[in-house]
This record gives C-alpha cells, sequence and structure tokens, in this order.
C-alpha cells in the first residue's frame, strides 16, 4: 500500500467509516448521502442479528471461562444452527475463532494497522482507531482485554478504550446484557 492510500484510509478510519470487509458478526449498512470521490457509498458496520450473538458467546468462553481456541471451535461446530461458520466454510477453521478474539473492532471502533505484515500484533502506539466508538459494540474493552491470550505483544491499552460501552451491563454470570 502506498503511504497516500495509506493515509486516505487512516482519515476515514479515524471518522469511523468502514473500509474493509465487515468481520463474522456484522454487516454493513450503507449511509445514505455519504459517497468516495469515486461516487461509491460510504459504509458503516452493523451488528448481524444471527452472528453477533456468536461472537459475544466466544468472547464469553475464552475470557471468562477461560476455553482455548481449540475448545470453542469444538462448542461451535457442535451445533451450526446455533453457530454458523464464517463465510463458506463448512466447519469453524482455528484461525477463525483467533482472529476474532483479536479484532478491536467488536469494542466499537473502526481500527487498522493493529498486525504487521506477518499477522503479529504491532504495537498499541502505532495503531489506527476511530476517534470515538463508530459502531454497536459486540463486547465492552474490558471482556475484549480480558479474552487475549497473555502470550500477544500487546501490553499498554490506549486510554479511550477502558471506558465502558454505553448501553451494556454486566450480568450475575458475568455476561454483557444490552
Amino acid at each position: 500500500m502506498t503511504r497516500r492510500s495509506a493515509e486516505a484510509i487512516a482519515v476515514l478510519i479515524r471518522e469511523g467509516w468502514n473500509v474493509h470487509h465487515p468481520p463474522y458478526g456484522y454487516t454493513t449498512m450503507t449511509v445514505t448521502g455519504a459517497q468516495s470521490r469515486r461516487g461509491t457509498p460510504r459504509t458503516r458496520l452493523t451488528p448481524d442479528p444471527r452472528r453477533a450473538p456468536v461472537v459475544q458467546d466466544v468472547f464469553y468462553w475464552r475470557a471468562i471461562t477461560g476455553l482455548s481456541v481449540e475448545h470453542i471451535t469444538a462448542r461451535l461446530d457442535a451445533d451450526h444452527d446455533r453457530y454458523p461458520p464464517p463465510g463458506t466454510h463448512t466447519s469453524w477453521p482455528p484461525a477463525a475463532v483467533d482472529t476474532m478474539l483479536t479484532n478491536i473492532k467488536y469494542t466499537g471502533y473502526q481500527a487498522t494497522g493493529t498486525r504487521d505484515e506477518h499477522g503479529a500484533f504491532r504495537p498499541v502506539e502505532h495503531w489506527v482507531l476511530s476517534d470515538q466508538p463508530a459502531h454497536r459494540a459486540l463486547v465492552t474493552p474490558a471482556l475484549f482485554w480480558a479474552a487475549q491470550d497473555p502470550a500477544t505483544s500487546v501490553r499498554r491499552i490506549p486510554h479511550r478504550l477502558l471506558a465502558p460501552v454505553q448501553g451494556f451491563a454486566t450480568s450475575s454470570d458475568g455476561k454483557e446484557e444490552r
């Protein structure tokens, strides 16, 4: 990606626009009247009613019950009606669960530049995040960070991501409620 292109994408991300394929659990909605220079409509993420609860379950299993990615994958594969696999997959690849668990977009912020060319986390200060939440969060920042593998290189949490997500409460069993 050229420097100019990266800068243009960073501006869009900071403004909260979706510029990539939506992650599992989200779909895109077109924003009326918002278009790119080429005339293509701008989009924002919105929860997918069938898949968003799957994301919440995965984060709960990892952060609260401490299940491994392999055990989470087995649970998901045990009931495809309740936990539909991503894309055209007929089963849940462990990499899809791992990618889900490390995608900061589930906290409501748009993001890019969180990983290097080898797929490892970049230092937080290199991330490009939206200036404020850009879409409905599926998990709180606290649950997101609790689900991170202690072996990841992410050590410092951006201050604004520590604030609780509006509209969420935590029930006595630790699951988020809306």
